[in-house]
């Protein structure tokens, strides 16, 4: 054999054990099969019709509108606007709807410090009688009384109606034993939540597919937001200041019947930012602010949420104003309580929970 054979076949060797270095790296031993045969083959053999019906199926998945069947306890209501409009149906100009305002100035056995409301249920009032509202005006009242009120306005025919608003004015905190949000009323407390629970389809069909809306001015526990200073920016570099700027026809569509959740159409917006609840602690909520400063004469956020409508109704849609509202109370307003050095120069900052699918213009 010859030098050059030689190293052809050694070639080849090294090719083959490189071939074998590779296979191993790469192999992966498969178990041992520890199946049992009977059930192997009832694995492999192919499943008929009656077993594909009986055997069990995944019932979390969410299907397309039309596959599923509708279920026989779904509520029926009037529909006000087809499915796919961008706006909500505001045509009746000469009656929007009830406007509700629960107010408390004073509690008994003096359970709360007394509050001065009477410019703000003035400013709230002329509001939304300008918008052109219903507006009733509740004192006082007790928790029986409110919860009646509720259930009274809920029971109501609202065909002719384009939403409603509901305006609560109190004190208000967070439970330490339950964890739940509540507000005073004259006697007693009452879970935030009864605002609205009344209100679902289910248990007030005139007002499905319309707008219900809720402005709570309420502090929601006894802690305060100190803020942060933003500082102007050039070049990357700080500057040392010590003051910041301050800154529709409906679609036309077949109407066909949809489904909505129970909950959709509702709109909360508090005064102040909540408390935190952590491993069954409550943790206290922020401060809302009154002021007799600036122009302003009681609660800072309806004070706001009043101006804006005001203003600013005839040509913009709510979401927009309520932006506005949150950053004027944020920006251009904070705590002065020379008596309460600890609560002073204290900010305040509103919050919107929405479950809104549409826009609401209160004009064309």
């Amino acid at each position: 054999m010859d030098a050059k054979e030689d190293r052809s076949n050694q070639c080849q060797q090294e090719k083959e054990e490189s071939q074998d270095i590779c296979s191993f790296q790469f192999k992966v031993t498969p178990p041992e099969d520890t199946t049992d045969p009977q059930s192997l083959e009832i694995a492999q053999r192919p499943i008929n019709d009656e077993e594909k019906e009986s055997s069990p199926k995944d019932s979390t998945d969410a299907k397309s509108l039309g596959k599923s069947q509708q279920p026989n306890n779904r509520p029926d209501a009037p529909m006000p606007v087809t499915k796919s409009c961008e706006k909500y149906n505001m045509q009746m100009k000469e009656n929007r709807g009830m406007a509700v305002i629960f107010a408390y100035s004073e509690y008994k056995f003096r359970r709360c410090p007394n509050r001065n409301v009477k410019n703000d249920i003035k400013i709230c009032k002329s509001s939304f009688e300008r918008l052109q509202y219903n507006v009733t005006v509740h004192f006082n009242l007790f928790k029986k009384d409110v919860l009646r009120e509720l259930m009274k306005i809920s029971e109501a025919d609202h065909s002719e109606s384009d939403s409603l608003v509901v305006i609560f004015m109190s004190h208000g905190g967070i439970d330490e034993k339950t964890n739940l949000e509540f507000l005073e009323t004259f006697d007693s407390r009452v879970n935030t939540v009864k605002l609205w629970k009344n209100f679902t389809p289910e248990k007030c069909p005139t007002l499905a597919g319309k707008p219900k809306m809720f402005f709570i001015q309420a502090c929601r526990g006894d802690d305060a937001d100190k803020g942060v200073q933003l500082k102007k920016v050039i070049l990357g570099k700080p500057i040392q200041t010590d003051t910041i700027p301050v800154g529709s026809s409906h679609v036309e569509e077949k109407e066909e019947d949809y489904c909505i959740p129970l909950y959709a159409d509702l709109l909360m917006m508090w005064a102040s930012y909540p408390g935190e609840i952590r491993m069954r602690a409550s943790y206290p909520g922020m401060y809302a602010y009154n002021t007799h400063r600036d122009g302003i004469d009681g609660s800072v956020f309806l004070h706001f949420l009043c101006k804006n409508l005001d203003d600013n109704a005839e040509h913009e849609d709510l979401s927009s104003m309520l932006l506005r509202v949150t950053r004027q109370v944020a920006v251009e307003f904070e705590s002065w309580i020379p008596a309460d050095m600890q609560k002073g120069n204290k900010k305040q900052i509103p919050q919107v929970v929405s479950t809104l699918m549409r826009k609401v213009y209160f004009y064309d």
